[in-house]
């Protein structure tokens, strides 16, 4: 990632968290946990990817793992 993909990420997400305040000052207690929970976890996805930490992907271990364990009871 680049500076200016990290900095247009960055206004954006800034820009939807202030349009968004006010919607949800009218909505729900669980509506708002639920936005706070996405918004948390889009935001420590995004430091991590930024970090070069590796970041587990549910199709990566379903590719390694899942299909040849699958091939081979297959008889494939």
């Amino acid at each position: 990632m680049d500076g200016i993909f990290i900095l247009c990420f960055l206004v954006t997400m800034a820009g939807s968290l202030l349009i968004d305040r006010r919607m949800l000052k009218q909505e729900k207690g669980s509506i708002k946990i639920t936005y706070g929970v996405f918004i948390f976890l889009t935001l420590g996805l995004f430091f991590s990817k930024y970090m070069h930490w590796k970041i587990p992907m549910a199709s990566r271990f379903f590719i390694h793992t899942v299909s040849p364990w699958f091939a081979q009871l297959i008889g494939i």
